[in-house]
């Protein structure tokens, strides 16, 4: 059986795995990304044709990456997101679809709140100007007492409240899916989108992406919110309509973001983001730690492993 792992950050970890994956039957193929974040459908189908097993990363899991893998019986993707794969073309063709989901939450909530709190303090550019021979004196923001408002209380959510209740924050959260007496018995209030946007100096987004979330961020959402707030993405740049946020930034309607995820990635040198000097950037990175690398991939074999095994197999 071919086992094809495109995902970098599992290549790194095939050393410690290699014994198991191989005593399964596995040969393995680990093709290059040569600096890229993710392999086009077309490439993939170059040397997952005749794969039985794929473990992913953001590659373009469509329908004629299906098509063109007809040996194909189970698809990791590697980590928490999975809107890059087309379910529906999986389905048809028998692929089983599996994920890693909790194995991040305290790596994305600690990026998190590094966001606020370099967005709070000026970190990067206080770092900057004295980098530059200057001894600059920028007025930042107490956490402790300032709202912040997290969009999607699942697991990343939860982490990041309970590091902002650590600050002394007072914490919204706006998720249909949680009863607000959950939420009420972890000190965090229960809000809608309105409120979220009003009363929050810090709105972080850490829903997933659906269709119902797309374009989440948009003219409006960002017109509510308060002319000081500062918009934190660690979910997934499809939530933001950036053509909007650049207009908010750039109008001063908000005060500054902090993205680690964009529309599309890497950030086009043609983005409006680029010319501005309210957004601090990531690069896709908020899961990327040792310990939470070595925990997914761990856990991608063993998910591996257990469909293979499963009933159907």
């Amino acid at each position: 059986m071919k086992l094809v792992v495109t995902c970098k950050q599992m290549q790194a970890e095939l050393p410690r795995h290699k014994a198991t994956l191989e005593d399964f039957g596995f040969e393995i193929l680990a093709p290059s990304l040569a600096g890229r974040q993710q392999f086009t459908a077309s490439e993939l189908v170059e040397f997952s044709s005749d794969a039985t097993a794929v473990i992913a990363g953001d590659d373009e899991l469509s329908d004629e990456f299906f098509e063109g893998c007809p040996a194909l019986k189970v698809l990791v993707r590697w980590g928490i997101g999975t809107d890059s794969v087309d379910f529906e073309s999986a389905n048809r063709h028998g692929v089983t679809v599996r994920n890693t989901p909790g194995v991040f939450n305290d790596e994305v909530a600690d990026m998190a709140m590094s966001y606020v709190l370099a967005l709070a303090r000026r970190t990067i550019a206080i770092h900057n100007e004295v980098a530059g021979g200057n001894w600059p004196k920028i007025e930042g923001i107490t956490l402790s007492g300032a709202g912040l408002g997290v969009v999607g209380f699942g697991g990343i959510g939860r982490a990041i409240a309970s590091r902002a209740l650590a600050f002394g924050m007072t914490v919204r959260a706006v998720d249909p899916f949680v009863d607000p007496q959950e939420l009420e018995g972890l000190g965090v209030l229960h809000t809608d989108f309105e409120s979220v946007c009003n009363e929050s100096r810090f709105v972080v987004l850490a829903c997933p992406a659906t269709p119902e979330t797309f374009h989440l961020v948009d003219e409006g959402f960002l017109a509510s919110m308060a002319s000081d707030s500062f918009l934190v993405n660690v979910g997934r740049g499809s939530l933001v309509d950036e053509k909007a946020l650049v207009a908010a930034l750039s109008s001063g309607s908000i005060a500054g973001a902090a993205l680690d995820v964009y529309e599309a990635e890497p950030v086009p040198m043609s983005s409006g983001l680029r010319h501005l000097d309210n957004v601090i950037f990531g690069s896709h990175n908020g899961s990327n730690t040792r310990e939470g690398v070595a925990r997914t991939s761990e856990r991608s074999v063993q998910v591996l492993l257990e469909s293979m095994r499963g009933p159907d197999r």
